[in-house]
């Protein structure tokens, strides 16, 4: 894991996660270090994309896109009386995956 702090209860990271997500594509839960996060209230959806003609942009064996990430931000606890924290998650072109990439909320 690299953690970095950005400011006061805000911290940047690069971990690898499992998400489940709803029928409609929304985040449900998210299993990170062993737990399991429950989304709750509504998340926020966007996505971004970097320059195809730039090195490392292009997929092996033409499969997919390293062009367009997709990325979410919701609000997560591991029970009723956890604290929510806030988390910024975003698709990973290379594995197929999913990345943490902020925490908010974390002291």
């Amino acid at each position: 894991m690299t953690a970095q702090s950005t400011e006061a209860g805000i911290r940047t990271v690069n971990d690898e996660v499992d998400v489940r997500f709803s029928s409609s594509g929304a985040p449900l839960a998210m299993r990170w270090r062993g737990r399991i996060w429950q989304a709750v209230g509504e998340p926020v959806s966007w996505s971004s994309s970097r320059s195809w003609w730039e090195p490392g942009n292009t997929p092996a064996n033409g499969q997919g896109s390293l062009i367009t990430k997709q990325a979410w931000r919701f609000q997560a606890q591991t029970g009723p009386v956890s604290p929510t924290l806030e988390f910024d998650i975003s698709s990973d072109p290379q594995t197929d995956g999913w990345r943490l990439r902020r925490i908010a909320g974390a002291e």
